[in-house]
């Protein structure tokens, strides 16, 4: 009897996992799987979605890796817990303002609205919000001039040095190398964004929030080698 089966929408795959077996036997029937599988999504960039079974952050972490090392799958974010949801996630992305692509950012002119996914090989700047619903991936640092109210993907390659920067926040995810943050913000979750400069680092595998200073921007130059005069 198979343990976990995989069924395909627009940009995305749900991964279906028997939810009483043991997780060790299910890892091995992923890799499986996915191996099987590996030319027919030969190199194709999806978000994923975990069904059927309550997964810890550690199990979803080992499901990743599992993918990652059996298939030649991009994977863009992990995304909502039934497939009419993903489907809205992974729409096509909308046009823009403007876009384009310079020393290794990509530049996102408009606000990330519900269903709307928007990811960059290196760093993305986006002017504008990352709305309820809308996601936002990059390889790199993501950086919002405005608020982030959806979800927000940094170092997806695993880059621990990656930051999300943004002038404020109250959002569903934040991750930077797989890595999500889980406190509350301080201004308040399901209370009216506060319009305040604030900074996401993973520092010891994990992910911290504080306010955007003088000494935070200084600690990340020294980060990125970045001179200043």
């Amino acid at each position: 009897m198979s343990l976990s089966s995989i069924k395909s929408f627009q940009n995305g795959i749900a991964l279906h996992l028997d939810p009483k077996a043991d997780f060790e036997d299910v890892i091995a029937d992923i890799e499986t799987r996915f191996e099987e599988s590996r030319k027919f999504f030969k190199n194709a960039k999806m978000a994923l979605s975990i069904e059927d079974r309550v997964v810890s952050e550690e199990e979803e972490k080992r499901i990743v890796s599992a993918i990652n090392d059996h298939s030649d799958i991009n994977l863009i974010c992990i995304v909502g817990k039934n497939e009419e949801t993903n489907r809205k996630y992974v729409k096509a992305l909308k046009r823009v303002e403007s876009e384009s692509v310079e020393n290794n950012t990509r530049l996102y002119v408009g606000n990330i609205g519900e269903g709307d996914i928007v990811e960059s090989e290196k760093n993305l700047v986006v002017y504008g919000n990352v709305e309820m619903g809308g996601a936002a991936a990059a390889k790199g640092d993501v950086i919002v001039f405005g608020n982030i109210l959806g979800q927000v993907y940094a170092g997806m390659s695993g880059d621990v040095n990656s930051v999300v920067i943004c002038l404020g926040a109250n959002p569903m995810t934040v991750s930077i190398a797989n890595v999500k943050f889980n406190d509350k913000i301080k201004q308040g979750f399901g209370k009216k964004v506060k319009f305040a400069p604030t900074i996401f680092k993973n520092t010891l595998d994990k992910v911290i929030c504080e306010p955007l200073s003088e000494e935070s921007l200084r600690d990340l130059y020294t980060m990125k080698n970045v001179k200043t005069v």
